[in-house]
């Protein structure tokens, strides 16, 4: 297996660093996310269906996340928040 095909397979880790207001869902009104791999450096789009979380799925700028490449799109998917704010921050 070379490099580049084991970088294709597993989990990966990166921050967001885009985030466009119009994209997916059925109006087109949920955001796109974009996604920086902190080992290669390429840069993968994901919608926040992609957001494996509780509650509302939305990330921020520069958040550090974990996710893995659909092979058949090229997208990230499976995208997991590793910054998650205290529970009582919400509630100040």
């Amino acid at each position: 297996m070379t490099i580049e095909n084991s970088l294709d397979a597993g989990q990966r880790f990166g921050r967001i660093v885009d985030r466009q207001p119009l994209g997916s869902g059925p109006h087109r009104v949920t955001a796109t996310y974009f996604v920086r791999d902190d080992v290669s450096g390429e840069t993968y789009g994901f919608d926040y269906s992609d957001i494996v979380t509780e509650g509302f799925r939305t990330i921020i700028l520069g958040e550090r996340v974990r996710f893995e490449i659909d092979p058949s799109t090229q997208l990230a998917h499976f995208v997991i928040r590793l910054d998650l704010p205290e529970v009582d921050e919400f509630y100040r």
